[in-house]
């Protein structure tokens, strides 16, 4: 599990101020008495925390000497440059569930023969923090044309510490036949002759 300092956001400073200090604003949702807490971070540590955790992430945050379990909600960015521009947290407290999402994420896709086209790539649940997971795997290997997979047919769905949000009939992907377009070539000059052709046969015939 990744864990991140964070201080009390000055209030004092707005956001795009703190941005030109290399200090990310955040908040901390639900935490003392359903309060939201305003934090900020330092931009260099929340690149490392994102350059392996993304949305749905359990961080450990360090608020001055306080831990705080928490999970990753929301991570906004600024249009134009791309870089990070508030993180949103949700706090981790045992024996509550909390809603998260989850990646879907093919493995051995490579080995299906036809055209796999994705139509869900998130998955919607709840659970206990210590049942909270990142991303939900999708082995292909056995995928053959014309397979349509749901939601209630992946493995997930079984699992009774995972209470799954989406329609249980929600397509997450199918498999289509490649189609193979063949161009055939035909020479010009054997259709309609060329234009020099023409005119020599024109000659001679004079």
């Amino acid at each position: 599990m990744a864990t991140l300092k964070a201080e009390i956001r000055q209030k004092r400073l707005k956001s795009k101020q703190l941005r030109r200090l290399g200090i990310v604003p955040g908040v901390l949702y639900g935490s003392g008495d359903n309060h939201s807490l305003s934090i900020q971070f330092s931009l260099r540590d929340v690149q490392q925390l994102l350059s392996s955790n993304t949305i749905g992430s359990k961080v450990e945050l360090m608020i001055g000497e306080e831990k705080q379990l928490a999970l990753l909600k929301e991570i906004s960015y600024v249009p134009v440059s791309g870089t990070v521009e508030h993180l949103t947290f949700m706090p981790l407290i045992k024996g509550e569930r909390i809603a998260s999402v989850a990646r879907i994420i093919f493995i051995n896709k490579e080995k299906v023969l036809g055209n796999v086209q994705q139509t869900l790539f998130e998955l919607s649940y709840k659970a206990l923090p210590a049942d909270l997971i990142e991303k939900v795997e999708v082995d292909l290997k056995e995928a053959q044309i014309g397979d349509t997979v749901r939601i209630e047919e992946l493995e997930i769905a079984k699992d009774e510490a995972i209470e799954i949000l989406n329609p249980p009939d929600t397509l997450v992907y199918s498999v289509t036949e490649i189609k193979r377009v063949t161009e055939e070539t035909t020479d010009e000059s054997e259709v309609a002759g060329t234009p020099e052709s023409t005119q020599e046969d024109s000659n001679d015939s004079v």
